[in-house]
């Protein structure tokens, strides 16, 4: 193993400490940074909300549920995606108000209203690649961005 890799397995390792410390402690956030493989360059799913910015499937946990189940039942509710693979493995981040992994997909995502209030949360949504990506989503969200940029470069 390089030194590169020990540190980036070092970064992960403490992100996934965080995260399970901040999912104990408090009503926690979490997500997936959704991508896709388009003609060998990855892309970003972006979800565009009502108010102009840009997002990524998150939402609170529920009671009794994992950070995981959380990230995949928000992705299934917000962009009708349930093929993921977690191709990097299931470390997430912790980008301060949450948690995110990363998992790609080949499903082409639809926005669907909220099944408990039937709000549509999304009004549509992008690929992009990941400068386009951090330079778009809300800015605690550029973290989670650029963790799965590593993951996928590396």
């Amino acid at each position: 193993m390089t030194l590169e890799e020990y540190d980036i397995l070092n970064c992960m390792l403490r992100s996934y400490i965080r995260a399970l410390i901040e999912s104990e402690n408090k009503k926690t956030s979490a997500g997936i940074v959704v991508v896709r493989n388009f003609n060998d360059e990855f892309k970003v799913l972006c979800l565009l909300k009502q108010n102009g910015n840009y997002d990524i499937t998150k939402g609170l946990m529920e009671l009794g549920e994992s950070p995981l189940e959380t990230a995949l039942r928000e992705t299934k509710e917000e962009a009708g995606i349930s093929d993921l693979d977690f191709t990097w493995g299931y470390e997430p981040i912790s980008y301060g108000k949450g948690i995110a992994f990363v998992a790609q997909t080949c499903q082409d995502p639809s926005i669907l209203p909220n099944p408990e209030s039937g709000i549509l949360e999304h009004e549509s949504f992008e690929w992009k690649n990941f400068e386009e990506a951090a330079n778009s989503v809300i800015e605690y969200l550029v973290p989670a961005i650029q963790y799965a940029q590593i993951l996928i470069e590396r």
